[in-house]
């Protein structure tokens, strides 16, 4: 199957989204043969797929990158049905439907931003993007319910919600935290960490989250049976135009990447440098499968499994265990230099 026509204008231009003009308009046809590529094999089912890449961008970019994993991994997508997003089959049928971690109402997005738009206290900025991640889980969840349980393709298979981080600003620096503390209700507390001089970060358990001076939100969902219908959640907060950047054929592109990665007994990751012509990004670097212990119809490890990525389970005791290559990319920050206005812009 052909490629979708994602670049052939079919959105009014007022409409359009800055980072859509940005790739059309800028020199960047690595990245647009990046883009086209996830496209193969993607049907748009109701005409409108072009349209919303163009004006929404970010809910449209994950969806891609959603089918290309799948592409990656083998697995076969049946798009003969209008919903869920993919129903799919890779050793066992299962469906997944998309989402993001959209920004609150009136606040600013996950592009133009500066280095004014930093945290300036992290555990603010965790708890924020926790809220958001939450309020789109607990959606689809609702739509799960009263809509695609109740769907032929869906009966009876594993159900999974893939949920992307597009926020705020920086959103990529929250990195797993909050899906972390939403899904299993456990908190990596750095402030605390540095207040203390913690030689290990310090981490506990957490039931909610603060929404507003009125409001608590309920977290942990993967602690109890009461969300057994949700089998495993896909989360990343890199998949963005980072990512697309990221894994371009562009050598002759003017970018510095600096990576974060674990290190084993150490506060501090691991952090690389690399200019675009050395460094190596693999498309599911930074992608993790988060599994239901109390799930109805459970997943198999090997059905959204590959080597590049993480999957994380819940022990008997208890205890969160991660399954991830030693070099699992926490966290990538890339910054372009363009000479031509004698500036840098950064990228997640």
């Amino acid at each position: 199957m052909r490629p979708l026509p994602l670049f052939d204008d079919v959105a009014n231009e007022a409409r359009q989204h800055f980072i859509y003009r940005m790739i059309r308009d800028g020199n960047y046809e690595a990245e647009r043969s990046v883009l086209r590529a996830w496209s193969e094999g993607f049907k748009d089912r109701d005409g409108k797929f072009c349209h919303e890449f163009q004006t929404s961008f970010e809910p449209c970019l994950w969806e891609l990158y959603l089918h290309a994993y799948l592409k990656e991994i083998g697995a076969s997508v049946d798009f003969s049905s209008s919903s869920p997003d993919f129903v799919a089959t890779n050793g066992e049928d299962f469906c997944i439907e998309a989402t993001i971690a959209a920004p609150a109402e009136d606040q600013a997005g996950p592009h133009g931003y500066s280095i004014e738009d930093l945290p300036e206290n992290l555990n603010r900025f965790n708890s924020e993007a926790t809220v958001r991640i939450c309020n789109s889980f607990t959606s689809k969840v609702k739509l799960l319910r009263q809509r695609y349980k109740l769907l032929p393709q869906c009966q009876g298979k594993p159900f999974v919600l893939a949920i992307a981080s597009f926020d705020r600003p920086f959103s990529h620096l929250a990195a797993m935290r909050p899906i972390i503390s939403a899904l299993y209700g456990l908190y990596h507390d750095e402030e605390i960490t540095i207040e203390l001089g913690a030689r290990e970060v310090v981490s506990y358990a957490v039931d909610s989250v603060v929404k507003n001076e009125q409001t608590n939100i309920g977290i942990g969902y993967f602690c109890t049976p009461e969300f057994a219908d949700v089998s495993a959640v896909i989360f990343s907060s890199l998949a963005t135009w980072g990512k697309v950047r990221a894994v371009a054929e562009s050598p002759e592109a003017s970018a510095v990447y600096t990576t974060f990665h674990p290190n084993p007994g150490s506060l501090y990751p691991i952090v690389r440098t690399a200019t675009k012509p050395d460094y190596r990004e693999h498309l599911l670097d930074g992608l993790c499968v988060l599994h239901n212990p109390f799930a109805e119809h459970k997943l198999a490890p090997s059905t959204l499994g590959h080597g590049r990525l993480a999957q994380a389970y819940v022990r008997a005791d208890g205890e969160i265990n991660f399954v991830a290559p030693d070099d699992f990319l926490l966290m990538r920050h890339l910054v372009s230099v363009k000479t031509r206005c004698n500036g840098s812009q950064a990228d997640s």
